[in-house]
């Protein structure tokens, strides 16, 4: 059972307002969750329809029995990388607007047999996924003390990335890793702390959250897929809760809403490619502080926003962006 929190929406009315001039198009909720956004999109635009995308079987277990009598939703279990897959298989040309929200659904986070949160134990899990063969477990059985440093720091802005991969690493050798309070105690020891758990302890099970899961790699895949499927005038929306997956929307939202200069080799401009889309967010919004106090799981999201304008030179952008098909 999920309870009413699971289905708060981030920053739901920025989305419907930047969706309005689609109203009874065709919608992709690329990470259908509980069903908030979608919600929210079949109450007030009126869609032909909504295809809810999820990689986490529960959020589909969810979602097929919220919508089971709406004829307007198709629900399918698939990564938001192969969006245009599914689209395909629909048998939709195109589609009016398109929602990726890259947060972790609250049933997930609240569930402690998923071992997503530090303030619930649980087994060494983390798969969004539970489809999926490898855990956190068997990806920190795998993985050395230097590599899980660069996950720390790259994905969680983690400081003391390596004496912090050095200590985890060690115990999970030595068998004291062996649930999610380990984790907890080992990244505690590192940072003082008196009334409340320090940022850091966050930081870490989001950068292992990130790897275990592949979710930047999917995200940026996930962007390219969208940008196949988007119809002239369509609007594709991200919403990021975490640096490394807004500098990867922000850099593939501004490289498709740049010329593209075409250069010979020895260095001279041969063409100028008009852009594919206009940037709607030229800065990210934020949500307001009054959505922050009701829901405070929404304070670091950040939304951008693009509007496709062409599609005679997209290949031009796939190709250069070295996307793997």
């Amino acid at each position: 059972m999920t309870n009413e929190k699971h289905h708060i929406p981030v920053m739901a009315k920025e989305v419907i307002n930047l969706f309005q001039e689609r109203e009874k198009g065709i919608f992709v909720d690329a990470t259908i969750g509980a069903g908030g956004h979608t919600s929210y999109i079949l109450e007030t635009l009126s869609p032909r329809m909504v295809v809810g995308l999820d990689r986490d079987p529960k959020a589909i277990q969810i979602c097929s029995k919220k919508f089971e009598k709406e004829k307007r939703v198709k629900i399918y279990h698939a990564n938001y990388a192969d969006m245009d897959k599914v689209i395909n298989i629909l048998g939709i040309q195109e589609v009016d607007g398109i929602l990726i929200d890259a947060g972790l659904s609250s049933f997930a986070l609240d569930d402690e047999e998923r071992g997503f949160s530090f303030q619930k134990d649980g087994p060494l899990d983390m798969r969004m996924n539970t489809n999926e063969k490898e855990t956190l477990s068997d990806f920190l059985d795998r993985t050395d003390e230097h590599a899980l440093a660069n996950i720390l720091k790259e994905y969680g802005d983690v400081v003391k990335p390596y004496r912090i991969a050095k200590k985890i690493i060690m115990r999970r050798r030595e068998g004291k890793i062996r649930k999610i309070s380990d984790i907890v105690q080992t990244v505690l020891e590192e940072f003082p702390h008196v009334n409340r758990i320090p940022d850091e302890v966050r930081q870490v099970f989001q950068a292992l959250r990130i790897a275990v899961n592949n979710e930047l790699f999917f995200l940026r895949k996930g962007l390219w897929a969208g940008l196949k499927i988007l119809a002239i005038n369509g609007r594709f929306i991200v919403i990021s809760f975490h640096s490394g997956e807004d500098r990867i929307v922000k850099s593939v939202f501004r490289f498709v809403s740049q010329p593209l200069r075409i250069l010979s080799p020895e260095g001279i401009l041969r063409e100028q490619i008009s852009p594919i889309a206009k940037n709607l967010t030229p800065k990210p919004l934020s949500p307001s502080s009054e959505e922050v106090r009701m829901n405070p799981r929404s304070k670091s999201a950040r939304l951008r926003a693009i509007e496709k304008i062409s599609d005679t030179y997209i290949q031009h952008y796939i190709s250069r962006e070295r996307i793997n098909e």
